[in-house]
């Protein structure tokens, strides 16, 4: 594997972007389960249908993303998200009480999936598979760690300020973002995305084939964190409730799982052996599994910090695979990041689904909505087991 590197334009800005952005984006998507919850009265029912809305448009959203990008380029693609992502912090600050939650939740989940698959095309375009690692990971690092700190920083923003001080912060961040793509970003679009050689942690180059079956692992695992996520979010509210959390410090505590699944990039930015084996996806999934049952039905703050740190750790794996496994070798890098980023999106409105269903037959109980995400995690496990067989039979002996 030849360790030419094929670009020198300095990847800085886009890092600057997407933590720009993560911060924005976490504030209004997972503060609005809180904003719901405090101004609107909303039942978790309530809240896991909005949340329902916010996949489906995140997963539409990011298909046409990266298929803008492949046609017009990464640049385009980040402009015409930050139109409507401005438009959507806006519409949230401004507009009457309801439809400026309804609106801006719309605009921003729907438009952002025209942000993120560009700054993973633009951040991997004509790099080599260990370059690709590397890059991965500091991207996860950047925009996970941004995502904490916005987390952590919601509620109390939102007691301290008010309510709609949750719009008007990311307001101002894409409004910088917009500067940034507009006058700073490098021509990333100008890059040769060419072909290279992808490899097994034995050094054994992988066919197309099974390049495709690994992003498909990685599509289908990482979606399942989204579920658990997405639930999590949905019932934060009831769940800080029954353990005797303040409304005012409640996203604080709930957000160490971030910090650990950004403990958990880092690792594996510097680690190469779980490169294309199925196995240690597998045992990740499982942590997650059994992380998310922790964090729903903790009886005690404590406890609910000891799932969330199970929770990081696995969850960090799910990710980091589908990412990388969408970008390395990749020649249809905005079309794999958009594909990255739907299947989120899916998983988002599958979780909210979840949780849905879960209330309006058991309100305000999350011991069924568990059972149910337990029950859609086994199966997606036995498809990715199936698939990871004939990853294995395909190899040569």
């Amino acid at each position: 594997m030849s360790n030419e590197v094929t670009t020198t334009l300095p990847k800085w800005q886009l890092q600057v972007v997407q933590v720009g952005q993560s911060i924005a984006t976490t504030m209004i998507l997972y503060g609005q389960p809180f904003y719901a919850r405090r101004a609107l009265e909303w039942s978790p029912a309530t809240i896991a249908m909005a949340q329902i809305g916010i996949g489906l448009l995140t997963a539409i959203g990011s298909v046409l993303g990266g298929r803008l990008i492949e046609r017009r380029g990464c640049r385009t693609s980040m402009k015409l998200g930050l139109v409507g992502l401005i438009a959507g912090s806006l519409a949230g600050w401004r507009l009457p009480e309801g439809w400026n939650m309804v609106t801006a939740i719309g605009l921003v989940a729907g438009f952002q999936g025209f942000i993120w698959p560009a700054i993973e095309a633009a951040l991997t375009r004509g790099e080599p598979q260990y370059r690709v690692q590397n890059l991965v990971g500091m991207y996860n690092l950047g925009w996970s760690g941004a995502s904490g700190l916005s987390f952590f920083m919601t509620t109390p923003l939102m007691s301290a300020f008010g309510l709609r001080a949750m719009f008007a912060l990311p307001l101002l961040l894409y409004v910088f973002n917009m500067f940034m793509v507009w006058k700073v970003l490098p021509d990333y679009d100008s890059v040769p995305d060419e072909h290279h050689t992808v490899v097994d942690p034995e050094g054994v180059e992988l066919t197309p084939q099974q390049r495709h079956a690994f992003r498909v692992l990685g599509w289908l695992a990482n979606p399942m964190a989204y579920v658990a996520i997405n639930v999590i979010v949905t019932y934060n509210p009831v769940v800080a409730q029954r353990i005797g959390v303040s409304f005012a410090t409640a996203s604080s505590w709930f957000s160490l799982w971030f910090y650990v699944r950004m403990f958990a990039f880092d690792l594996l930015r510097r680690w190469s052996g779980w490169h294309y084996r199925p196995n240690l996806l597998f045992a990740a999934f499982g942590m997650a599994m059994l992380g998310f049952a922790g964090m729903m039905l903790a009886p005690s703050l404590a406890v609910h910090l000891l799932a969330q740190v199970v929770f990081g750790l696995s969850i960090g794996l799910l990710y980091q695979s589908s990412l990388f496994y969408s970008m390395a070798g990749s020649e249809e890098k905005g079309t794999h990041g958009g594909f990255h980023e739907s299947f989120i999106g899916l998983g988002i409105a599958t979780g909210a689904s979840l949780a849905f269903a879960g209330d309006h037959i058991a309100p305000q109980h999350p011991a069924l909505s568990v059972l149910l995400v337990w029950v859609l995690m086994g199966m997606c496990l036995a498809v990715m087991w199936r698939i990871a067989r004939g990853v294995s039979s395909s190899k040569p002996s």
